[in-house]
């Protein structure tokens, strides 16, 4: 027991004396936390998912529903009308429009770091923090 006091004693003052060589404990911090935000910068480049699902969501909207509602017996309706439409192309438009669902929500979802906008009586404020 005394062996295992003396020698956590030692390792104690080793590491205590050896701690001046490993520089300033705040720089290394600061730098670190500038690393992760560059990180975080790089990574969290929303608007693009939001305009390429917003572009996906409209076309596949546009195409699913011109597929389901768009038959071929003319301007009447009548007996047969629900196999004159495109029931593949009517689906594949709603999987396109659900898949730019997912996008829309995926960029919006990490818009944590977008500007607040603040409407009020006669003006419109914008505001964003910006640090480096």
């Amino acid at each position: 027991m005394r062996a295992l006091r003396t020698s956590l004693i030692a390792l104690l003052v080793f590491g205590l004396a050896t701690s001046g060589f490993a520089g300033d404990l705040r720089s290394s911090i600061d730098q670190a936390a500038q690393q992760q935000e560059e990180r975080a910068r790089q990574k969290s480049s929303s608007k693009p998912l939001v305009w390429a699902g917003s572009a996906l969501f409209v076309g596949g909207m546009a195409v699913g529903l011109f597929a389901f509602i768009n038959n071929q017996n003319g301007t009447f309706s009548e007996f047969g009308e629900a196999n004159a439409v495109n029931k593949k192309v009517g689906a594949a438009g709603l999987a396109t429009a659900f898949a730019g669902g997912v996008l829309i929500f995926l960029g919006s979802h990490r818009a944590k770091q977008a500007p607040s906008v603040t409407v009020g009586a006669g003006q419109v404020k914008v505001s964003k923090q910006i640090s480096w």
